[in-house]
């Protein structure tokens, strides 16, 4: 007779079911599912700590709680058909006679316990898993704020799409939203000069479609990134993560346009719509518009309209609208582009005093403005310049919530505003805002994160940036703030990691260098990072001289000798040697990196004193992990206390985020 065939001899039903579960528990069933759950539970709790903190892919952990779940049924089965035994692992005897009605005949005291057991070790298991394998949507709380941030997931980072060395993304897998990328559109026109007409077009339809609530869309920053290449369907689902893409061109001769759209499914490169417009310009809006209905149609999302509220928010003056594209364009490109930015700004809304982008633009571009001011002005300068233009940039902003409340750009302004005068709180209401308005707006997840990580809120503000990086996967500046986050919270293996893929994205970009360059000092790898700057001086890049203080030299031989003599300096622990190389927070960091602590005090005391940018953007340096043996020194409590930091203590504790 098959082993265990007798307790499915001819009975009734409740004595087959008595015996079925004596048998189990004769063959130790019961045990062995409460071990492995016990054990599993504790092993994906482990794991929970240990990935994250060794910087391992999160995919791991997933798999690790998958071959947990999937193992179980093995361990049971294994458990039924075969015993221990001092002479090894054989299969189960049957039953001796009567040892069955003996089992059934115990008191419930004795037959329960190994069940209920049983049952506890399932129970862990599954919790377990379910916490392992659950979407971690929330970023975190904010305390007093009375509002909650959205969602918080694994960073998904690519490399630009016309580079070799590609990187692994994690698309977005527990959002059940459809997902789109609005690829720029071409322009077709007979001169060629109408681009930045094309890329406001892309723009504005990318804009409305975001404020469609069931729908995810890609960052502008990300689309954008294949503008000068030609990628596949499947290169960019696989880059960006998205059901589908939106592309097309627009062919403007005079007032007369010509606009072609065309809405392709990544997984099958099926056409899903598709048309051709032919209108006068002043029909513009009303063509972004019908795009943006006939997407959301095609994907069969609703569009969550109420009253009177549009997808596009129109001008009247088409003069107006170009002077805002032309604003838009040279914001973007920050630099000395922010000046020209503003006045066009201000030109846009002198035409159209009601054209609530325009004033949301001017306000976002006020509020960076002082940071790419002219290098020659001093600190008093600075801190004339400072206040204005955080005035300009608050009643921009409040202007533009005025004539639309949708305007994310206006909250981050205003998030920035309260985060350049230190006032946290007002900031994250704004930051919160701006999410809540748009969830997958990657400059407000990041500026929240920042303004978060200089109040040492670094558990949340690691999972925000995650989230920048996630819902924007190929902006460098996005994955250079995550980084710097990463230091923060002392996973220096992946922010290293990182600051090497934004500059595979923007190879020109000074604030990933010098993230990196800081990094690997502090690191004592002091031959890498000499390296990589000797490397970015013979690719001739710019911004390099700045970080090492010879400005007035164009001469590669010049820069060169400078940098060997730094690192030299680094490598002897000579601090005098370092003294005027460099600007204030470049000598603060340096001193850092070397291990000299006193000086690096000192110099951060004198940085946050002569420096108004101190207030927001360099406020993280007071945070860095190395000066944890020195928090007691006056100097630095000095620098806590007249920042309005004094009392807070870091947070690091960030298990699994």
């Amino acid at each position: 007779m098959p082993p265990g065939a007798a307790i499915f001899a001819p009975m009734s039903d409740d004595q087959s079911y008595q015996r079925f579960l004596a048998e189990l528990k004769r063959r130790k069933v019961f045990r062995v599912a409460a071990v492995y759950g016990a054990v599993a539970f504790v092993v994906l709790q482990a794991a929970d700590i240990l990935v994250p903190a060794l910087a391992l892919p999160e995919a791991l952990m997933r798999g690790i709680a998958l071959i947990s779940v999937l193992l179980f049924p093995v361990a049971v089965v294994l458990a039924w058909a075969f015993e221990m035994t001092p002479d090894g692992v054989r299969r189960t005897d049957e039953a001796e006679a009567g040892e069955i009605t003996q089992m059934i005949a115990e008191p419930a005291s004795r037959r329960w316990p190994s069940g209920l057991f049983a049952l506890v070790g399932i129970v862990a298991l599954a919790t377990a898993a379910w916490l392992t394998l659950r979407p971690d949507d929330r970023v975190g709380t904010s305390p007093g704020a009375g509002s909650e941030a959205p969602a918080a997931a694994a960073p998904g980072v690519d490399d630009a799409p016309d580079r070799g060395a590609r990187l692994a993304i994690t698309a977005v897998d527990d959002d059940p939203r459809p997902s789109i990328a609005v690829m720029p559109f071409s322009d077709l026109s007979a001169a060629g000069d109408q681009q930045y007409f094309g890329d406001g077009m892309t723009e504005e339809i990318l804009n409305a479609l975001a404020r469609i609530k069931g729908l995810r869309v890609a960052a502008r920053t990300s689309t954008f990134a294949y503008k000068d290449s030609n990628p596949t369907i499947d290169q960019i689902r696989e880059d960006l993560g998205v059901d589908a893409i939106l592309e097309g061109s627009v062919r403007r001769e005079g007032d007369q346009l010509r606009i072609t759209a065309q809405l392709i499914e990544t997984e099958t490169g099926f056409h899903l719509w598709s048309d051709t417009y032919d209108r006068s310009v002043d029909n513009v809006f009303a063509i972004q518009t019908e795009i943006a209905e006939s997407v959301a149609e095609a994907l069969e999302v609703s569009l969550g309209l109420t009253g009177e509220e549009s997808l596009v928010t129109p001008t009247a003056d088409m003069r107006a609208y170009d002077l805002y594209l032309a604003a838009q364009s040279r914001l973007r490109e920050r630099g000395p582009g922010v000046a020209d930015a503003i006045r066009l700004f201000e030109a846009v809304v002198e035409r159209d005093s009601a054209f609530g982008p325009a004033w949301a633009g001017l306000a976002l571009a006020y509020s960076v403005a002082p940071y790419y001011g002219p290098l020659s002005l001093d600190s008093t300068e600075w801190r004339a310049a400072w206040e204005p233009s955080l005035l300009e940039a608050e009643a921009a902003a409040r202007r533009a919530l005025e004539l639309d409340t949708h305007l994310v750009i206006a909250e981050v302004a205003l998030g920035n505003v309260f985060k350049e005068r230190r006032e946290w709180a007002e900031a994250e209401v704004h930051y919160l805002r701006a999410l809540a308005i748009d969830p997958d707006n990657g400059e407000a997840h990041q500026q929240y994160a920042e303004s978060l990580t200089n109040t040492a809120r670094f558990a949340e503000a690691l999972r925000g940036a995650r989230r920048a990086v996630e819902v924007d996967p190929t902006s460098a500046i996005r994955i250079h703030a995550l980084a710097y986050i990463l230091v923060h919270n002392e996973r220096i293996a992946e922010a290293i990691e990182r600051w090497e893929q934004a500059l595979l994205l923007n190879p020109g970009m000074p604030l990933p260098l010098q993230g990196l360059l800081f990094t690997l000092e502090a690191e004592g790898r002091l031959d890498e990072a000499e390296a990589v700057a000797l490397q970015h001086v013979e690719e001739g890049g710019e911004n390099l001289p700045i970080f090492f203080g010879v400005h007035e030299s164009n001469d590669p031989n010049d820069l060169q000798t400078t940098i060997e003599a730094y690192y030299a300096s680094l490598r002897s622990g000579d601090g005098e040697a370092l003294e005027g190389c460099c600007g204030d927070f470049i000598a603060f960091m340096s001193y850092l990196s070397a291990g000299d602590l006193d000086r690096a005090l000192d110099s951060l005391v004198d940085l946050k004193n002569g420096t108004p940018r101190f207030g927001s953007t360099w406020i993280h340096a007071v945070w860095n992990p190395r000066f944890d043996p020195v928090r007691e020194d006056p100097r630095m409590v000095e620098v806590m206390r007249d920042t309005g930091l004094a009392g807070i203590v870091p947070d690091r504790d960030l298990p699994g985020s």
